[in-house]
């Protein structure tokens, strides 16, 4: 099996997607008029951009981000560069879930992707509904484990 490396929002989505694990550690979306119940809180979204008819997340959301930060290396002169994007996925702990629960999660995904950092754990305001959040980078030339 040829080695996947991290390289669209995609990506990162369908992994995570497949890993019942991580899945079974993640709260719930409801959106309004969908009959079918509630769904895994995994996204992809356009920073800024609102979950279309959301009405409630509970438990532990995870958030990729579809455009990351790339950079160019040049190895040689002449040659086309070396890009290496890194994605920004959040991870929510909303009401419902426990700081030790959004660690759990972290700790899966950072084991997941080689060269994966998480940083920046936050409290949320009180009255948002959500308690904290954390930032993780996943860089796109580093292999998906």
């Amino acid at each position: 099996m040829a080695q996947q490396f991290p390289t669209t929002a995609q990506v990162i989505y369908d992994v995570l997607a497949a890993d019942s694990d991580f899945v079974a550690m993640l709260g719930t979306y409801r959106f309004r008029g969908n009959s079918s119940g509630e769904i895994p809180a995994l996204s992809i979204v356009t920073a800024g951009e609102d979950m279309p008819a959301l009405r409630r997340v509970q438990g532990v959301e995870c958030i990729i981000q579809d455009a990351g930060n790339t950079i160019a290396s040049n190895y040689l002169t002449g040659d086309q560069p070396r890009l290496r994007t890194t994605w920004s996925v959040f991870l929510v702990a909303w009401e419902g879930s426990t700081g030790a629960e959004l660690q759990v999660a972290s700790e899966h995904i950072l084991r997941r992707f080689a060269g994966s950092q998480s940083y920046q754990t936050v409290a949320t305001p009180d009255g948002l509904g959500s308690l904290v959040q954390t930032k993780i980078e996943i860089k796109s030339d580093m292999p998906i484990l």
